[in-house]
């Protein structure tokens, strides 16, 4: 089977099961710390996500909201793996030490692979990710700017969606939580 056409596939079949288990999984209360720094994590996503579709991301429809919205596979691929966490980080004790465990491993990894890295593997990543880069900058701008190049790095534009939030006030998505 030609590549493209097996990804392609791959990924309808992982839309539909995301769908799926979005509606099955009931939502949970987090009221253990490892579940609630998830839930948090994930209200940061989807106030990320509400801003991507409010540009027009995912139906070149920009200023949509997300009862408009027709591309909803990411939407359902983000609230069913929070709603999966959270129900099993809420209901398994052994499960929820291993969120809490992710959350230790993936501070420690961001910070080993912050600190080890080059102009040079931060520029051939950045070209290989999104096919782009930036000219070469010098040593000390490099050391000084490398956390926000790292993030530049590692999610493309998408970190600097953390940090904005719509201006007015009549947008739906401004005030919408996930998972109520």
């Amino acid at each position: 089977m030609h590549k493209e056409l097996k990804e392609h596939l791959l990924k309808q079949v992982i839309n539909i099961c995301m769908r799926v288990i979005d509606k099955l999984v009931p939502e949970s209360r987090a009221r253990y710390p490892q579940t609630r720094m998830a839930k948090h994590v994930f209200q940061q996503l989807f106030n990320a996500y509400c801003l991507e579709v409010w540009g027009g991301r995912f139906d070149d429809v920009p200023h949509q909201n997300l009862e408009g919205l027709q591309d909803k596979n990411f939407l359902h691929f983000l609230s069913a793996t929070r709603k999966i966490l959270l129900y099993v980080g809420e209901n398994d004790r052994y499960y929820r030490a291993w969120i809490g465990l992710v959350f230790i491993a993936a501070k420690e990894e961001y910070g080993r692979a912050l600190e080890r890295l080059t102009q040079e593997e931060f520029r051939s990543s950045h070209l290989e990710m999104w096919e782009w880069t930036l000219l070469p900058v010098c040593d000390s701008y490099f050391e000084g700017s490398k956390s926000e190049l790292f993030e530049m790095m590692l999610t493309g534009h998408l970190s600097n969606l953390l940090r904005k939030r719509f201006a007015s006030s009549k947008s739906p998505q401004s005030k919408k939580k996930v998972g109520g």
